[in-house]
């Protein structure tokens, strides 16, 4: 049994009381809680994830624990099923007599033959034969929670096995907050699941539809359908939000070009949620660090993140040569200019400000500080400025005008220096695993009234949807937990900051949908003009593409730009 966040004590579940007889072992698997209790059952085996790793990866623990244990049959239930008192001897009755290796509950009715399996039925009351399901490589963790079953099944069907239904249900169960609706002028039943779900949902899909779209078309046809009709049956239905959150999860599942075997272990580094999928980033050709890391999802707030924490020294080899390292070259082009417009060349250089007014002053603390030419350029606004940097090369030019930089990291600089004014991140936030950290030792430094502003690339930006693995935001591997503006709404609350300014920027569309377009042509276009003097051409419709979708839905520009303000002062 699968317990997550139950609403009562395990001792009192309906669950664990009603299967406990029936079976030869139980075994609790906790996800997200090592501490979870279950005082009071005597000769029940526990496992328990420090994170929510889903389901899948719950029924392998399972899986293992019966091999291990000699157990022949693995029967699954969630903690919210209530078996009935025969409930496991009848679907073993039926395996054996039928020479099956799984057994699920009787399908729902299929009103639209939508269904791409042959079932239409949750896993929860689902007997399993260990040994098949070994056989054909268990359950596929990458999908987390939804449709694991069904495709855990297919493989059992395609290898020769067969699989059963019951033909009573031996559970009762219910799935997600279901209620009974109209819709045009036909009764019709909503289930009622929360957006993050839905987003599992529909990512789980889009996983499976770019995986069936060559070997079974009509399957992964199918399935698209039927999840698309979900989703305007939930918008039809006043579900607005849920029917949003699957259409995006669908897309995110269909730009997943290679899943994991499993789902990261470690939890999203802004809302502590799942990290489920993974995008094989196209190697950086700007500069070498090395193979792309794993870059997985969060569909709780649609983060980008790595599945696990570089050793340090492996951290530093990425940015031995890094471009920061160097000043900003000068722009010498002709068609420099004209372009960019007069409104972005406006945008840039208030982002370069950190949104701090002009003729400002105070103090001035940048955070990654590069080369250290923002620092010159503040000092000579009539700021008071302090840089940055774990990258022993950064600051140079910084330090070459006697402005002090810190190379430790930003919490060993309390009480060295006096408390700052502003504090600027930009496109920092994404290098570190642990953001949360970060941001609250920068809060630390803040006088009252004073502002932190935080400047990275957009998770959730148009970029990322429609580039994918060639998106220029991913800069694997060292980009380790790239923020949307969903993430950073998640860490506001244990700062105590009130937020300021909360938006995304298209200001830099040119650079990084630009930069996207050209990774994109240079890995799948042969050698030629396009490639060789594509340049202005792929910024040009970049900055095209971001700005006309920023005027579309202001969450869908390529930067996040979040300002937070310490209260008082």
């Amino acid at each position: 049994m699968v317990l997550h966040k139950p609403d009562r004590p395990v001792t009192e579940l309906p669950a664990v009381r009603d299967l406990a007889p029936q079976v030869d072992q139980l075994l609790l698997v906790s996800n997200g809680d090592e501490e979870f209790a279950a005082n009071g059952l005597r000769g029940v085996r526990r496992i328990a994830f420090a994170a929510n790793r889903g389901t899948a990866a719950a029924w392998n623990a399972a899986l293992g624990c019966a091999r291990d244990s000699n157990c022949r049959y693995l029967y699954i239930l969630d903690q919210d099923s209530v078996p009935a008192a025969n409930a496991v001897v009848a679907a073993k009755q039926k395996l054996e007599r039928e020479g099956l290796a799984a057994v699920v509950q009787p399908a729902r009715r299929d009103i639209l033959g939508l269904d791409p399996f042959p079932w239409n039925t949750v896993a929860s009351g689902s007997l399993l034969d260990v040994e098949a399901v070994e056989a054909v490589g268990r359950f596929d963790e990458s999908l987390f929670v939804d449709e694991v079953d069904h495709e855990l099944l297919s493989r059992v069907l395609a290898a020769g096995h067969r699989v059963g239904s019951l033909p009573a249900a031996t559970i009762g169960h219910q799935t997600g907050s279901p209620r009974r609706v109209r819709l045009l002028g036909r009764q019709a039943v909503v289930s009622g699941h929360s957006v993050e779900r839905r987003r599992l949902q529909g990512y789980s899909a889009g996983v499976l539809v770019r995986r069936y779209a060559s070997c079974n078309p009509s399957t992964a046809a199918r399935l698209l359908l039927r999840h698309l009709l979900t989703a305007a049956k939930d918008a039809g239905t006043g579900q607005r939000s849920g029917a949003s959150a699957l259409v995006g999860g669908l897309s995110s599942g269909l730009l997943t070009v290679r899943p994991p075997a499993a789902a990261a272990v470690e939890p999203c580094p802004y809302c502590a949620g799942p990290l489920v999928g993974r995008y094989a980033a196209v190697p950086d050709w700007r500069f070498g660090a090395g193979p792309p890391a794993d870059v997985y999802w969060c569909p709780d707030c649609g983060a980008l993140a790595a599945g696990r924490e570089p050793d340090p020294g492996e951290a530093a080899g990425w940015y031995a040569e890094y471009y920061t390292h160097a000043a900003e070259p000068p722009a010498s082009r002709i068609w420099s200019r004209l372009w960019p417009t007069p409104a972005r060349r406006t945008e840039i250089e208030a982002q370069r400000r950190y949104l701090s007014e002009p003729g400002a002053g105070g103090r001035f603390l940048e955070v990654g500080t590069g080369s250290g030419e923002r620092l010159v350029e503040f000092a000579a606004a009539g700021w008071d400025v302090v840089g940055q940097d774990v990258d022993p090369k950064a600051g140079h030019l910084a330090r070459s005008e006697g402005i002090p930089v810190h190379h430790c990291p930003v919490a060993d600089i309390a009480g060295r220096e006096a408390p700052f004014d502003l504090i600027g991140l930009n496109h920092v936030l994404e290098h570190t695993r642990r953001p949360a950290e970060l941001v609250e030792a920068c809060a630390g430094l803040l006088r009252p009234g004073g502002r932190i502003c935080v400047i990275s690339p957009n998770a959730k930006g148009l970029g990322r949807k429609l580039f994918g693995r060639w998106w220029f935001g991913l800069e694997q591997p060292r980009h380790l937990a790239i923020p949307s503006l969903d993430s950073l709404a998640r860490l506001q609350p244990r700062l105590e900051l009130d937020v300021e300014y909360a938006s995304t920027s298209a200001a830099n569309a040119a650079v990084l949908l630009g930069g996207s377009l050209a990774r994109l042509a240079d890995t799948t276009l042969p050698a030629g003009p396009l490639r060789r003097g594509g340049s202005f051409l792929s910024h040009l419709i970049g900055q095209a593409i971001g700005r006309a979708a920023v005027l579309v839905d202001r969450r869908l520009g390529e930067e996040v730009v979040w300002v937070v303000r310490r209260p008082g002062g």
